[in-house]
């Protein structure tokens, strides 16, 4: 349930950055101004959801190992 949810956020946040900076510049913005800003985010927010992933798979295979003893 909490993946499920976590890859929905991180859906709809980087459906929102796309959309933002899709409308900026159907109103005239500078498109090189948009990628610059739009595209880091884009890419720091999804590395941040992968490397929480990960911390999150990590924690569960600790707590399976030390379940089983």
């Amino acid at each position: 349930m909490l993946k499920a949810l976590t890859i929905l956020r991180s859906i709809l946040v980087i459906a929102a950055i796309s959309a933002i900076s899709a409308y900026a510049l159907s109103l005239g913005a500078d498109p090189t101004l948009v990628a610059v800003l739009a595209l880091p985010s884009i890419a720091v927010y999804g590395g941040a959801e992968a490397a929480d992933y990960a911390a999150l798979l990590q924690a569960y295979r600790e707590v399976k190992a030390g379940s089983g003893d």
